[in-house]
């Protein structure tokens, strides 16, 4: 058969870098692990074609080529998985849809003539059996089963336009030991991790060397320290791996705040060459995390955690909400504070929205709270009623971004985190082999001379680096990677996000003055009957 992998569109978002990936002229920031994964999986005799519509389009001769169409993709991306859908339809070929969206929410995707759900592994088998045979079904579930990704094929990478990615991305783990009430995790992939075996991480680290792609990988794990067990067996490998590869890779992942209690962990990842891991910090609001069972953020001082952290060489990013039950109006000014003290330049902070089938999902429908249907936007403001007022929501959060991203204040935070990284214990920001530091310094410098000169401010960024050249030499082209994307964050920020807030801003305030004038002519009126 003719098989055609579909990954759908991601919006514009500070997830994606967009403007970051137009200017070190890539098509996306990573390519789609999801779908390489499924097509390691598909039967050998098939004939796969990979189109990521993120670096090019669909055309409806790709559609009639296929014999069969396999999408995958995550909420945030359901618009154009919608468009593709509806255009499989009317080509009419058969279409199969998986992954986290489908998973989540199988009744948006009326279009798709099959669902395969939850984990690949376990329920794809079970379709290509039908299919051969004749007699397949709408809806393929797992019914609870979770695989052993020991199993799982190396990714078939050897499927993407390799050089159109600014970054590789693996996965060696799945599942999370916590349960924040917010994330949809723990449904997806429960809460015992399982992890792949080290020869296959070196496997699959192997096959992207291949290809002859250089510079970072992302270890996508939701929490890569989820099994320490099992990591610590595998870092050693990868790092004798690293090395007899002279350091080809820059290495970032997730994890949770507890790494910070780990000493050995924290060597061993700056031995591999992680540069970067992304903390899921929330609040520095106590009574927030405890409402949304983060409790391994209460154990102890989260700044001391993150100051530790880098302290080993390894930057801090981290994610933060506004938004939760227990949230005060003084919310907005402490995140803030807390995100200057802990020196994070690149803070993903976000209104809580609630996403179909976690916990909070269920409480907030119980309690009758639920409003608008989650679209993955990360601008949405909250779709539940919440307990600050939107108009007081929206405000706070315009502030909190046009004062994180203003080009003073994110650079004010590089300053300190570049000061804080103790490179003399971790050698990972320049250690980097002399030919993965050229082709990576490369554009990166012809990124920042664009910048210099088209950019309104453009002298932040020059004197930035000419700050770190002179003070910190070693960590010029780690240095450089965080300003081109804060170039994103803070384009993005001034360009949609505080725009979009300030439109938001307005239909609330209308709003309110009409329920006002309502409420004031209401007795008025019936005074007069």
């Amino acid at each position: 058969m003719n098989c055609l992998l579909i990954w759908p569109e991601f919006p514009i978002s500070y997830w994606g870098a967009q403007y970051l990936v137009k200017l070190l002229k890539k098509g996306a920031l990573m390519p789609p692990l999801g779908s390489l994964t499924v097509a390691g999986l598909c039967p050998p005799e098939w004939t796969l074609r990979l189109v990521d519509l993120n670096i090019e389009a669909l055309s409806d001769n790709d559609l009639k080529w296929a014999d069969i169409v396999l999408i995958s993709g995550m909420t945030i991306q359901q618009n154009s998985m919608s468009e593709v859908l509806r255009r499989c339809k009317k080509v009419g070929v058969r279409s199969v849809v998986g992954g986290p969206h489908a998973t989540s929410s199988p009744e948006k995707l009326d279009d798709a003539t099959h669902l395969v759900l939850d984990e690949g592994e376990i329920t794809l088998p079970m379709f290509f059996k039908d299919l051969q045979a004749g007699n397949t079904q709408r809806i393929y579930r797992a019914d609870g089963k979770r695989p052993d990704i020991t199993e799982t094929p190396v990714p078939r990478f050897d499927l993407l336009k390799i050089d159109s990615y600014v970054t590789m991305c693996i996965q060696f783990s799945r599942g999370c030991p916590f349960a924040c009430e917010f994330c949809d995790i723990t449904t997806l992939f429960g809460r015992v991790p399982r992890t792949k075996t080290p020869q296959q991480i070196i496997a699959e680290v192997q096959a992207v060397y291949d290809l002859g792609f250089r510079g970072e990988i992302f270890l996508v794990d939701d929490n890569f320290i989820g099994n320490q067990k099992n990591v610590k067996l595998m870092l050693p490998e990868l790092i004798a791996w690293q090395k007899a590869h002279n350091y080809p890779y820059w290495l970032y992942t997730e994890a949770s705040i507890n790494l910070a209690d780990d000493d050995e962990m924290l060597k061993l990842m700056g031995e591999a060459n992680f540069h970067s891991v992304f903390i899921g910090l929330e609040s520095p609001s106590q009574e927030s995390l405890r409402e949304t069972r983060k409790f391994q953020n209460l154990q102890g001082d989260m700044l001391s955690k993150i100051h530790k952290i880098q302290q080993h060489g390894i930057e801090v990013m981290a994610g933060f909400i506004v938004g939760f039950d227990s949230d005060t109006e003084d919310i907005f000014d402490r995140q803030i504070d807390f995100i200057t003290k802990a020196k994070i330049p690149r803070a993903m902070v976000g209104p809580l929205n609630v996403m179909p089938n976690t916990e909070l999902w269920e409480r907030l429908e119980r309690e009758g709270r639920l409003q608008d249907d989650f679209d993955g936007d990360n601008i949405t403001f909250c779709n539940f009623a919440t307990t600050l007022p939107p108009l007081t929501l929206v405000r706070g959060y315009r502030k909190m971004m046009s004062t994180l991203y203003s080009p003073r204040n994110f650079f004010d935070r590089m300053r300190a985190l570049i000061d804080s990284l103790d490179c003399s214990r971790n050698k990972t920001l320049s250690r980097l082999s002399p030919y993965t530091a050229i082709k990576w310094l490369l554009p990166c410098t012809g990124a920042l001379l664009h910048v210099a000169l088209i950019n309104r401010n453009r002298y932040d960024y020059l004197r930035f680096m000419s700050w770190v050249l002179c003070k910190h030499p070693d960590k010029f082209l780690f240095a450089l990677t965080l300003t081109l994307l804060g170039y994103h964050f803070i384009r993005y920020t001034a360009d949609v996000v505080v725009p979009r807030l300030t439109l938001l801003e307005a239909e609330l305030t209308l709003k309110e003055s009409q329920a006002t004038g309502a409420a004031i002519l209401k007795p008025a009126i019936s005074g007069v009957k």
